[in-house]
C-alpha cells in the first residue's frame, strides 16, 4: 500500500502534463507552429474548431475569379471561391463568393437564409497573389445545422485557361 501512493501520484502528474500530438509535432519540427507561409496560407475558425490547410493549399484563377482550396491533416477541407477579386468588401451568398467547408463527412455551404462577407485586402495580378478574410454562416443542408466560419487566406495562384 505504501508504494501505491507514489505510483498514483506519478501517474496523475504525468497524465496532467500530456501534450496533444500536434503540439509535440510542432516542438520537434515536424509541423510548423504557424499556419502556412506568406503566399500559401488558408486558415479558419469553423464553429469553434481551428482549421489550417497544412496538408495542401491550391489556388487557381482564370483572370476573373480565383478558387482557393485547402485540406488539413485530418481530411477536413475548405474552399473559397472569389468571384470578384477586386480589393474591397463583397457579399457571400448562394449566388456569389461561395464557401464550402467539409468536416467528418458533413458539408456546409451558403444557404438561402445565410450570408457573409468577403474582404479582399490585396490583389496583385502581376504576381498572382491575393490576400483577404471572410466571415459567413454556413448551413448543412442534410440536417439544417448552421456553422459560423471566419478565416483568412494569403495565396499565390496559378492561371488556368
Amino acid at each position: 500500500m505504501r508504494y501505491l501512493l507514489p505510483f498514483v501520484l506519478l501517474t496523475a502528474l504525468s497524465t496532467g502534463c500530456a501534450k496533444d500530438a500536434a503540439e509535440v509535432a510542432q516542438e520537434v519540427g515536424l509541423l510548423p507552429s504557424t499556419c502556412g507561409t506568406d503566399g500559401a496560407r488558408l486558415q479558419a475558425d469553423a464553429g469553434g474548431g481551428a482549421f489550417c490547410a497544412r496538408a495542401q493549399v491550391v489556388a487557381m484563377g482564370d483572370g476573373a475569379t480565383v478558387m482557393i482550396s485547402g485540406f488539413d491533416l485530418t481530411g477536413t477541407s475548405l474552399v473559397v471561391q472569389v468571384d470578384m477579386p477586386d480589393v474591397g468588401s463583397h457579399p457571400i451568398d448562394q449566388a456569389s463568393n461561395a464557401i464550402l467547408y467539409t468536416h467528418a463527412g458533413a458539408v456546409f455551404g451558403a444557404g438561402a437564409d445565410t450570408a457573409g462577407e468577403l474582404v479582399i485586402e490585396l490583389h496583385d495580378e502581376a504576381a498572382r497573389r491575393i490576400r483577404g478574410r471572410f466571415e459567413a454562416e454556413l448551413i448543412n443542408v442534410q440536417n439544417g445545422e448552421v456553422r459560423s466560419v471566419r478565416g483568412s487566406f494569403d495565396v499565390t495562384y496559378t492561371i488556368q485557361r
